[in-house]
Parts: structure tokens; C-alpha cells; sequence
């Protein structure tokens, strides 16, 4: 120790000199970490990309809002236009409409198309059209579809939350839980629920001039009942030619819907991120909750609906806010949505998208990294100086030449120090260049604690003057290029000039700084070059931004793309082919839809990656319509959209097609075992301007024609035909309700007496097919729907098995009757139906009388058949409507039935028409020589009966005695003593 104390000592003499190299190194690096900025730089980084998604979020949100959402200028003119026009016409108001219900539901009714094209077009959850009757009460309508990104061909995905049920029943779309006829308000006017009806009806009368567009108004959550979900709303004023404001008209969107389209997880990968939806009125950074998502909301929100920000940026666009129980600070990146034009009346209503994140979790890496800097600084500094003492502590003898060889020595390399053959500065020389190892090691941690973050972050050093540049191990790898041998840490000046020319050769202009280079192993790279020139000398730093640009890239092209076929997908098409359709000349052009056929049965036999494969083979072909300047998408699972346009006449155009569609036909699909299996497409076209201008109707044309060649031979090309489509409209848009009504079995059957004409009994009832979907109620249709589906039989299954059940279930009510069941002449039960059907109802089966309807020609096969099945149950044959379609003279004599019903046309006002007369006298007199019995449906008249009874029918049928009912119904007295006063006039005469 009194070394240490005598100031002249060797050792205080080595110390110093150690001791200054260890801090000369200590406060280089840390001038290389401070001057180079790397903690900001890592600071800005995390702040950077905050940014980055927030806004690309916010401007997502703020287009789907003004572009799509809000933009109701087409269905506000139309449905303006329509309502004005019928109160004008009827001399009408709209404070009239309480009074007048009917014309109510009529004027609601003519609009309730174009409100429904709004809700579709808009891709919004709700759609809404409010008149101000001048009550609490109002009427008008509201549809919602709560999955707008799913449009299906029918109206099945919707519901009608408010207006008149009728409508409802017209249109097919079924009523909600909490639905009400008409709009009921509170009479406080500033509660939020009727906000988004009175806000735009006051800012028009205070307003006069404005256009509608100026006076819309985004409302704040609310519901439309206590049980109702939550919603915002969109609505505008409908102004009449005075510019006076008569109600409102708007969209709706749901808070589900909404949260759906604001993914946390974008924000922090581990799901920490919060997003929150905002309203500043005053712009003073206290947000009013719209909604919010994210585990985290809670806790970093609280409970209050008021969120107060820091006034003051902590970043470009990120304010600090302080979490209601704790501590902890979190950051808010801020992007404003411009929702409203400057000097109207909401402009102040400004509203915000937020994503938030707590500050210990968007800047770990970055503290961590000045945390593990100060400590190895700090162990690096310590270390070196106990080494030193101890080393000095243990010189004794004179070192002047080592010392002097130790000043001498470059401090930036590692010193090395010859033996003087004394073995304690022989110590003394070995502990030195431990030393200058360890001090040399200390200039490398900038690099080694780069490398444990694994971050990819290079930075280097050049003094004005040196013919050396000093990089970190981490700038070469970053840049991917392999790190000079000549030297350790340090780049030769002209070397380094040129990597830097390098890197700089292509600049990117979507971002500051950012360059594009070739990688190591030639893949491409972006990397951020940030340069600080001093006077003495230039920092800078690299860093690999790959990932943040490829997955920018990927967020871009997903949102247009489908994956799967590297198509448009179905919502980039349609706007992508609207804005052509709204170009001035497009001559001719061809909406084409695709079907694949055979999809279901690659899926179920091979497996989705077969079917997957099978859709790829179909779409690379279709892309060959690009060369023509097609435009091409995806529409769904095995259906395809194409627009072909700018030829002067169809013959182009189907040439074009024709050969698509037969490289389509042509190409094969590879499957296990050796198997080929060629693909089928089915294509409908429809043809711009001839069948339709606008995308809604050349879709909707496209689709019905390639739905006609789908339902009748498969894999060819149809065009649309307006006569057909008028004719059978209801077969296309019905398709799914008849999917649901025969797989869900939602048929019943009411029951009709016959009755005997001469004693006024019930001989028997028919059993008549009763639908339970409001949407498909006509028997025929359901027949007719049936048989372009080719689900007949699953028709006969159905009508045998739930009659009998009725039956069965009804059976006191029946007593004795018959049971008249309608089979359809070329369907016979299956094997197996017919023996579960036998053990089930064997004992009823000879009371049963099958009808035989006139749907279709009859087959003999089918009908010896049926015959045998009807002779082996001991039941009776009938036939249906004798005198329409193909029941006829020729049916009768070939099948000999025991009773022949005449069709009501005929019964139908036969007391006053002689050709009906004559016609059932032939078949009466025919059937009396042949032991068949005659019924007579549709009596409804007295004088009607008369005539049937003196012409000597065995049975009659109609309304004169009852209306079908479910349970049996029994006839009047009335009815029974008709029967029997008429037969005795004629027993009398």
C-alpha cells in the first residue's frame, strides 16, 4: 500500500496512464452510442412504427366511412325523388301518413328496394329511412345485415329491425327479435338514441341552403332498444324542392362490425395493443369512447367514457396517458378522421382512430438496451482498474521502460510486450497485455451487446483525417456483406467509401432514407441509412428494415388480393369494374360468371388440397383475359367474375370466351393413383349496354343465365334472356328457401272434408301441402322449384310420410273418412321408403286414396308400378284435376282409376256455362258406365252445388262447406241441409 500512497511511486506512475487508456476507450464508445443517437434512433423506431400502423389503420377506417359507408348520394336521389313524387301525386303530406296506413305501407314499400341496394352497396350493417310525421312515433323502415361482407343471392342474411311487417312478408326477409313497426322516440330531445334523427332535421332548418351532403351527421353509439345491440349511425336530412327537411335517411354500423375491422394485434404481436375509436369536439385531447378493443382496455382506459390526453406530443402524433389505478404511462398515436367539410354544422364533432399501448412495452427493447450499456460500460471501466492495481501492487522493481513502452503503445490494439527474463516484470508484462486484451475486448461491446438483442442494427465512426473508418461487427452483417481480413475493427477509408456508394445506388421514395440492396445470398433487402456529419468527424447508423416492408407489402396486397388464385377478390373487383363502368365508352362488353362443376365432389373424395389445386388449374386460365384487357376476380369458393369490354360487337367477345372456356374444358387435373379428371365450368354472360349498365344488374343477369345452363347441361356457355329471367326469376332467388323447406322439413298439411253428395257426410279429406317459410308459400312454386332441382321425390317422400303422421295424430277427428294423399305420377316410394312406411302406418293403409297430380306426363313403368304398391295396400287410385294439363281423356282410359276429380276451372261458374256443362256430363256418364266415382272440387256457390247434384256427382269439395284447416274441420248443418233439401227437389221431380 505505500506504493500506492508515495506519489512518486512505479505504480501510481502505471496506473494513470492505464486508468486514462481505459476511460480515453469508455467515453469513445459512449460518444460513438450518444453522437450516433442509437437509443433515439431505437426510440424513434418503436415510435416510427406505431405510427405507421396507426395511420394506415386510420386511413382504412376514414375511406370505408366517406367512400363507402356515408356515400349515399345515388339511393338518396332515387328514394327522394320516388317519395316526393308519390305524395305529390296523391296530394299527400308527409304529417298525413298517421292517418293513412295503407298508402303508408305503399310509399315504404316502393322505396324498400332501393334502401335494401343502399345496405348491399355500402357494405353497412344497417340501412334506415325515417319520415317526420310529426309524432313520437315515427314510420319508416330499417334493414340490417350484420355479415356485410357476405352477400348472398337471396335476402336471407337479413332482418328488419323497424317499418311495417308486410313488407317484410313481401320481400322475404324475416322480422328481429326486438323489430317494431314504427320508430318510437323519447320526448327528452338530447338523448342519444333519436340524436341521429333530430340532429340532421334541426341543422337543415337552421340551415337553409346547404345541400344534404353538408347536413349528414355521424351519431355516437347507441341502440335501437334496451336489448338491441350497439350501433353509430350516418344519416342525412331528405330535403323536399323548398329545401325543408320531411325525415331522414342513413346507415348504420355495427360496434361489432367495427371492432372487427380494428385487429390490436396489428399493434403489438402479443396482443397488448389497444385500439380505441374517439370524439374530440372541442380538439382539446379529451376523447369521448366511440368503442374500443383489446384485453387491455380496461386497465389502460379505465371505466370513465371520457379519455383526457396529454396536450403536449411526446412523438409526431402520440400524446402520453396516465392508467386510472397505477402508475404506469402509456402511449396514444392519434389519427383524425375528416369526416365533415369546414363551416358546416358537425365539423366540431372531430373523430379520431387511437391505437395505445402501454410505454414499458413499446420501448423494452430500447431501455433494456441503455440498461445493459451502462452496466458493461461500468463492469468494463471497474474491471480494468482493479486489474491495473492488482498488477501494480505486485511491481517491484524499476518498470520506466516497460511504462514507456506501454505509453508507446497504439491503445487501440492490443499491446505486446517482449520478456525482459525478470520474472516479476515478466509478471508485470503478462499482466499488462491481460489488460490491453481486456481494454481491446471493451471496444467490441458495442457489437456483442447488439448481437445479444439479435437486433439488426449496425453504426460506425469516421474521423476527418484518418485513412481508417471503425465499424461495428453488426454494420456488415446488416448490409449482408462479408467483413474485410486486413483489419479488425476497422474498414480502409476508400473500401468503405465504396460500400457506401453501394448501398446508396437505389433509393426508395414511399420512405425517407430507405435503400434497397441485394442481400448476401442475392435477396432483397431494405435497409434505413441515417448519416450525422460534425466537423471533426461522421456517425452514422444502418439498420435492416426487411421485415417492416414485406409485411407493409403483404398487409397491400391481401386487402386486394385472393390468396389462394392471386385474383381480385370479390371486393376489389366490383370496384374496380364500377369505376369502368362509369368511364364514357366501354362499346361493347361481356359480365361473365363462372361456376366450377364438380368442386363438392373433388372436395369430399380427394380432399380441400385436390380441390384447392382444381380451382388454381381453372383461375390460371382465366387470367388469360387480361391479355384481351379483361378484368378477372374471384367471387367466392368456386364461382368467378370477368369483365370483358371495348369491342365493337359480341362475335369478338364470344369468340374470346369460347376459347377460354375450352382451354378450361381441356386442362386436367392430376389425381392420386394415376387418375386424370378433366375440369367443368358452367358460364353465364350478360351483355353491356344490350342486357344492363350497372354492375348490380349485369351481375345479377350473369348469374341467373349461368344458373339456367348449371340446372340443365352443365359445362356450357349461356347468355342472359330477359323473357326467361321474367318467366323464372323466382326459381333463381328461391333456391335456397327450397334448400331449407325440404332438408328442414318445414311442410304441413291441412286437411279439406269431400263430401257425399246425396247424404251431406264426410266421406273423406284431402290432405294439402301447407309450406311454413313465409318466402315460399305457393305449392306450385315449390313443385316447379323442385323439378328444375331435381328434388321431386324427395317431394312424394315428404307429402306420404308427414300426411300419414297428421293423420295418425289426428285420427279420433277422421272417424271413418278416407284420406286423399297427392302423388306425383312418375315417383314411387323407394324399396326401403316403402317398408318403413309400411311398418309405421300399416293398419291406416287402406284408407288411403292416391291422387295422382298433373304436374307431368305420365310414365306407364312408374304408374304399373304405383298401381301394384296401391292394389298391394288394399287403398284406391285416383286422378287430379280431370280436364287440365296432361289429365285428360287419354290418362283416363289408360289408368282406370276409382275416382276422377273434376278440375275446379270447370266447377267454376258451371251453373251459368254450357261447354261446362256438357263436359261434366260426358265424364259423369263415362264414369257411372265404368263404376268411377266423380268428385267435384272448388264448389263455392249454392246455385254451383245445384248443378253438380243434378248432373248426379258422387262427391263434392270446395269452400261452400270449409276452408283447409290442420285439424279435420267438420261441415255445417247448413251445408248438410243444402245437400239434402237440393236432392229431394230433384227425388221430387
Amino acid at each position: 500500500m505505500f506504493l500506492i500512497k508515495n506519489k512518486n511511486s512505479i505504480i501510481r506512475k502505471l496506473l494513470i496512464p492505464m486508468v486514462i487508456v481505459v476511460l480515453a476507450q469508455v467515453v469513445l464508445f459512449v460518444s460513438v452510442v450518444l453522437l450516433s443517437g442509437i437509443v433515439g434512433i431505437l426510440k424513434n423506431n418503436s415510435f416510427n412504427l406505431l405510427n405507421q400502423k396507426i395511420q394506415s389503420r386510420g386511413s382504412y377506417i376514414q375511406n370505408e366511412m366517406i367512400q363507402h359507408w356515408s356515400n349515399v348520394s345515388e339511393s338518396e336521389s332515387l328514394i327522394n325523388a320516388n317519395i316526393l313524387h308519390k305524395l305529390h301525386s296523391n296530394g299527400i303530406t308527409v304529417k298525413d301518413l298517421d292517418s293513412n296506413t295503407q298508402f303508408t305501407k305503399e310509399l315504404l314499400e316502393d322505396v324498400s328496394s332501393d334502401l335494401i341496394f343502399m345496405l348491399r352497396k355500402n357494405y353497412v350493417t344497417g340501412a334506415f329511412l325515417i319520415l317526420d310525421n310529426n309524432s313520437e312515433e315515427k314510420v319508416g323502415l330499417y334493414f340490417r345485415d350484420l355479415d356485410p361482407n357476405s352477400n348472398p343471392s337471396d335476402k336471407s342474411d337479413l332482418l328488419m329491425e323497424r317499418g311495417p311487417a308486410s313488407i317484410a312478408q313481401n320481400l322475404g326477409i324475416p322480422l328481429d327479435t326486438w323489430w317494431n313497426n314504427r320508430f318510437i322516440f323519447n320526448q327528452n330531445k338530447n338523448s342519444s338514441p333519436e340524436e341521429f334523427f333530430s340532429k340532421p332535421i334541426n341543422a337543415a332548418v337552421d340551415n337553409k341552403g346547404l345541400s344534404y351532403k353538408d347536413l349528414g351527421y355521424w351519431s355516437k353509439p347507441f341502440s335501437l332498444s334496451d336489448k338491441d345491440i350497439q350501433i353509430v349511425t350516418y344519416s342525412v336530412p331528405l330535403l323536399d324542392e323548398n329545401g325543408k327537411p320531411y325525415g331522414v335517411l342513413g346507415i348504420a354500423i355495427s360496434l361489432n362490425y367495427l371492432n372487427s375491422l380494428l385487429s390490436y394485434d396489428e399493434i403489438d404481436s402479443n396482443g397488448r395493443g389497444v385500439y380505441l375509436v374517439g370524439v374530440d369536439d372541442n380538439k382539446n385531447m379529451n376523447f369521448e369512447k366511440i368503442t374500443t378493443t383489446g384485453p387491455l382496455a380496461g386497465k389502460i382506459l379505465g371505466e370513465e367514457k371520457n379519455i383526457q390526453f396529454n396536450k403536449k406530443e411526446i412523438y409526431d402524433s402520440i400524446y402520453e396517458i396516465k392508467e386510472p389505478d397505477s402508475k404506469n404511462i402509456a402511449y396514444a398515436s392519434t389519427k383524425y378522421i375528416n369526416l365533415y367539410n369546414t363551416n358546416t354544422p358537425f365539423e366540431k364533432y372531430t373523430w379520431a382512430i387511437i391505437g395505445i399501448i402501454e410505454k414499458d412495452n413499446l420501448l423494452y427493447y430500447s431501455e433494456r438496451f441503455e440498461r445493459l450499456l451502462s452496466v458493461s460500460l461500468i463492469i468494463s471501466t471497474l474491471g480494468g482498474i482493479i486489474v491495473i492495481v492488482i498488477v501494480g501492487e505486485r511491481v517491484t522493481k524499476p518498470i520506466r521502460n516497460l511504462a514507456q513502452d506501454v505509453r508507446e503503445s497504439n491503445p487501440s490494439k492490443p499491446i505486446e510486450l517482449g520478456k525482459i527474463s525478470i520474472s516479476e516484470i515478466d509478471e508485470l508484462s503478462s499482466a499488462i497485455m491481460t489488460l490491453s486484451s481486456n481494454v481491446a475486448d471493451s471496444a467490441s461491446k458495442m457489437s456483442q451487446i447488439i448481437k445479444l438483442f439479435n437486433m439488426p442494427i449496425g453504426a460506425f465512426e469516421y474521423k476527418i483525417g484518418h485513412e481508417v473508418v471503425l465499424c461495428t461487427d453488426t454494420f456488415f452483417d446488416v448490409i449482408g456483406i462479408e467483413k474485410s481480413k486486413r483489419f479488425d475493427s476497422y474498414v480502409d477509408k476508400r473500401y468503405f467509401s465504396k460500400i457506401i456508394k453501394k448501398i446508396t445506388e437505389e433509393k426508395e421514395s414511399f420512405q425517407e432514407e430507405t435503400y434497397r440492396i441485394k442481400g448476401a445470398n442475392k435477396e432483397t433487402k431494405w435497409i434505413k441509412l441515417k448519416i450525422l456529419e460534425e466537423e471533426s468527424r461522421t456517425l452514422g447508423v444502418v439498420s435492416d428494415i426487411t421485415q417492416e416492408i414485406l409485411e407493409k407489402q403483404k398487409i397491400e396486397y391481401e386487402r386486394d388480393y385472393d390468396i389462394l388464385t392471386n385474383m381480385l377478390n370479390r371486393r376489389a373487383f366490383h370496384n374496380t369494374v364500377k369505376e369502368i363502368l362509369e368511364s364514357e365508352d366501354l362499346k361493347v362488353g361481356a359480365f361473365i360468371m363462372w361456376d366450377l362443376d364438380n368442386l363438392k365432389y373433388v372436395n369430399d373424395t380427394y380432399g380441400h388440397d385436390y380441390g384447392d389445386e382444381y380451382i388454381r388449374k381453372a383461375s390460371e386460365i382465366l387470367k388469360e383475359f387480361e391479355k384481351y384487357g379483361g378484368v378477372v376476380g374471384r367471387r367466392s369458393g368456386d364461382e368467378f367474375y370477368t369483365f370483358l369490354y371495348g369491342y365493337e360487337d359480341k362475335y369478338e367477345i364470344r369468340k374470346i370466351v369460347k376459347s377460354i372456356h375450352s382451354g378450361i374444358e381441356n386442362s386436367v387435373l392430376k389425381l392420386p393413383n394415376n387418375r386424370e379428371l378433366k375440369v367443368r365450368i358452367s358460364t353465364g354472360i350478360a351483355w353491356y349496354p344490350h342486357d344492363a349498365i350497372t354492375f348490380k344488374d349485369l351481375a345479377k343477369y350473369s348469374d341467373f343465365a349461368m344458373y339456367k345452363i348449371k340446372k340443365t347441361v352443365k359445362g356450357n356457355i349461356s347468355e342472359f334472356n330477359k323473357e326467361e329471367y321474367t318467366e323464372d326469376s323466382f326459381l333463381f332467388s328461391s333456391q335456397e328457401d327450397l334448400n331449407k323447406l325440404l332438408d328442414e322439413k318445414l311442410i304441413k298439411y291441412a286437411f279439406q272434408p269431400i263430401i257425399d253428395a246425396r247424404t251431406g257426410k264426410i266421406f273423406a279429406y284431402e290432405a294439402l301441402m301447407r309450406s311454413q317459410l313465409e318466402s315460399l308459400k305457393n305449392p306450385l312454386h315449390i313443385i316447379k322449384l323442385a323439378t328444375a332441382d331435381s328434388r321431386l321425390y324427395e317431394i312424394e317422400k315428404i307429402t306420404f310420410f308427414k300426411a300419414l303422421e297428421s293423420f295418425v295424430r289426428n285420427k279420433e277427428e277422421f272417424k271413418d273418412a278416407k284420406l286423399f294423399i297427392n302423388s306425383l305420377p312418375n315417383y314411387v316410394l323407394s324399396y326401403e321408403d316403402r317398408k318403413r312406411f309400411e311398418e309405421l302406418y300399416g293398419e291406416h293403409l287402406d284408407r288411403l286414396v292416391i291422387e295422382l297430380l298433373e304436374n307431368e306426363r305420365s310414365n306407364g313403368d312408374n304408374i304399373s308400378i304405383k298401381r301394384k304398391v296401391i292394389e298391394k295396400w288394399n287403398a284406391k287410385l285416383a286422378i287430379d284435376d280431370f280436364g287440365s294439363g296432361y289429365n285428360n281423356e287419354a290418362v283416363l282410359l289408360a289408368i282406370t282409376p276409382d275416382y276422377v276429380k273434376i278440375d275446379m276451372e270447370i266447377v267454376r261458374g258451371i251453373d251459368k256455362d254450357l261447354n261446362r256443362q256438357q263436359i261434366s256430363k260426358n265424364l259423369i256418364s263415362y264414369a257411372k258406365q265404368r263404376k268411377i266415382k266423380v268428385v267435384a272440387e272448388g264448389v263455392e256457390t249454392r246455385e254451383e252445388l245445384t248443378k253438380l247434384i243434378e248432373f248426379g256427382v258422387d262427391y263434392l269439395q270446395g269452400y261452400y262447406f270449409s276452408k283447409p284447416e290442420f285439424t279435420p274441420p267438420e261441415i255445417s248443418k247448413d251445408s248438410v241441409m243444402d245437400i239434402l233439401e237440393i236432392n229431394k227437389e230433384f227425388n221430387t221431380k
